[in-house]
């Protein structure tokens, strides 16, 4: 009984963890350019192809771009790499997702080291990854970025690149119980089954 309680609960969470599957959206490094950004600039930092730029995204810049869903998925992963570039001072780089303010981070001239833009020995560029999730089963997406910048692009500045989306679609529209859920009824199956086997 044990032995057949503890195949039954890998045959479960095998299940659960098929139910799920991601499905990639886009993946975009811009090394071929901007293709449906709205503002589809590119510049070159260290020798990499980014969105935006030294001289292109300061005050009041932003870009999006809207993709498809299928409508099946539960939520979508979202992930970038973001350029903090020259005299940030507190100011927001923010990501907007279908309205949704979902990533609003200050920064300052100071963090990270030299590396492009203006050749200031105080006003550094900083490289930020960032990884974010949002909840949606609509059928279209729409990423904006912008940030609060408040001078040109030759004074303060931002760019993202390796813009990456996965949608996490559940497979027959089956709902995948949570991983704390998962644990609880393994304990109470493993519970009952240690029971059993000690009274035979």
């Amino acid at each position: 009984m044990f032995k057949n309680s503890l195949n039954f609960l890998l045959v479960l969470l095998t299940l659960a963890a098929t139910n799920v599957s991601a499905t990639l959206i886009t993946s975009e490094d811009f090394t071929s350019g901007a293709t449906g950004w709205s503002n589809n600039s590119t510049s070159l930092i260290n020798g990499d192809s980014v969105l935006g730029g030294f001289n292109l995204f300061g005050g009041g810049a932003f870009t999006e771009k809207t993709f498809n869903l299928s409508g099946n998925q539960s939520s979508v992963d979202i992930s970038l790499d973001f350029w903090k570039g020259d005299s940030w001072d507190s100011e927001f780089f923010q990501v907007f997702v279908n309205g949704t303010l979902l990533f609003n981070q200050s920064y300052i001239y100071h963090q990270g080291s030299q590396i492009a833009g203006q050749q200031h020995n105080a006003w550094n560029e900083l490289l930020v990854p960032i990884s974010l999730t949002f909840n949606t089963t609509a059928t279209s997406l729409n990423v904006r970025f912008t940030s609060t910048l408040d001078q040109s692009a030759n004074d303060e500045w931002w760019a993202v690149d390796n813009v990456v989306i996965n949608d996490n679609v559940v497979a027959n529209n089956v709902p995948v119980p949570e991983p704390s859920t998962l644990a609880i009824f393994a304990l109470g199956v493993m519970g009952l089954a240690s029971r059993r086997f000690k009274k035979q």
